[in-house]
């Protein structure tokens, strides 16, 4: 089967990316030929993504709202002609067969942004044209007859888009991100803390770390909030993504802990960060299924996270990390991290965390992936 792959980026450092090369390799490993439609220059990596696999170029205009329409109209252009069995997109746009919903539901993120923004904000949210043409393409992509079936990466984006637009059950499917089990391995607490002290952490230091891009959806000001608030002054807070970090620098000066954090920008490789790690925070607004969190747990690190993670599932709360109702409750996203940080050492604490993700692999996730292709291919 020809199968056309839809995804603006797929070159990078992010989930998204990192789900698009898993599940390209998977398809053409699984004997599927594959385009892949994007807008990126591929770097080597994506070039030897395998012998099956075509690249095919979306031209796109203008910026971030442009940008979003013109790939939209190109891509159900280009499909047609590209004499495809199945499209596959991984973006909301105008013609798919089955849908990825990795990105969550935006009308959901929109909901729970709002009551953290100031009243002209909201009003400008509301009259944006990049959220107003983000739901146009949601609201479209949801009822187009040529989609059949939908898969979402947690059971809070699966609820979502059932209460959002009423799409039957039936025709959504449960498929979890994947792991890297190579990657993303526990380490002794005596190699951990050797693992920190060479990546540049002082001797008995303890990291809590932060992943993520997008600093202000991911809570990072809430966590910093928090931080200062923590008695353990051989604690530092290291910070992992892409973002303005200027702001959130400003603040820890302000707070008088900027001396024991550190922004560590975007990096290909985020295992030894993990592994050097005595636990996790991402206080985050709003997260379809962040792999931050599963990736955290395959290393044993307990991760405080929030209700509005769809990874939240993954947290058992009080053996292996906490989930907190609101990312700006300052005080308990505090106390979790004084919790989880005085246990770091904690076996019972790392078996958790381990447990919870034992079931999950790229290849799961992939070969589940291909029988969800396979199954809508037989619907047409």
């Amino acid at each position: 089967m020809k199968i056309a792959v839809l995804r603006q980026r797929v070159s990078g450092f992010g989930g998204a990316e990192t789900t698009v090369g898993h599940l390209v390799r998977g398809l053409e490993a699984a004997g599927h030929k594959v385009v892949v439609f994007s807008t990126d220059s591929l770097r080597k990596e994506e070039l030897a993504w395998g012998p099956e696999v075509q690249y095919q170029p979306v031209p796109v205009w203008g910026k971030k709202t442009t940008r979003l329409l013109s790939f939209a109209v190109n891509t159900r252009r280009l499909v047609k002609q590209a004499g495809v069995h199945l499209v596959f997109s991984l973006e909301r746009t105008l013609f798919q067969h089955v849908y990825r919903a990795g990105d969550g539901c935006h009308r959901e993120w929109l909901a729970r942004r709002a009551p953290y923004l100031s009243a002209p904000a909201r009003l400008a949210q509301q009259l944006s044209p990049f959220h107003q043409t983000m739901l146009w393409l949601e609201r479209r992509l949801y009822a187009e007859p040529h989609m059949k079936l939908v898969i979402a990466n947690s059971r809070q984006v699966q609820e979502e888009i059932r209460h959002h637009y009423g799409l039957d059950p039936d025709r959504i499917r449960l498929i979890y991100n994947g792991l890297d089990r190579q990657k993303y391995r526990v380490l002794p607490p005596a190699a951990r803390r050797a693992l920190a002290h060479r990546l540049g952490a002082p001797p008995e230091a303890d990291i809590l770390l932060f992943v993520g891009s997008g600093f202000a959806r991911k809570g990072l000001a809430y966590l910093i909030e928090a931080f200062a608030c923590l008695k353990r002054k051989n604690t530092w807070l290291w910070v992992v993504g892409k973002g303005k970090s200027q702001p959130y620098q400003q603040l820890a000066d302000r707070l008088g802990v900027a001396p024991r954090v550190r922004f560590w920008g975007p990096q290909a490789d985020v295992a030894p960060f993990y592994q050097a790690a005595a636990a996790v925070a991402l206080p985050t607004l709003y997260d379809p299924c962040s792999n931050v969190v599963l990736e955290a747990l395959a290393c044993g690190v307990p991760v405080v996270t929030t209700r509005a993670n769809g990874a939240a599932e993954f947290v058992q709360p009080g053996e292996n990390g906490a989930v907190l109702p609101e990312p700006s409750e300052v005080a308990a996203l505090a106390g979790a991290l004084a919790d989880f940080l005085e246990r770091a050492s904690d076996p019972q604490v790392s078996q958790a965390a381990q447990e919870a993700v034992a079931n999950l692999s790229w290849e799961n996730t992939v070969s589940q992936t291909v029988a969800v292709l396979e199954q809508a291919a037989g619907m047409l």
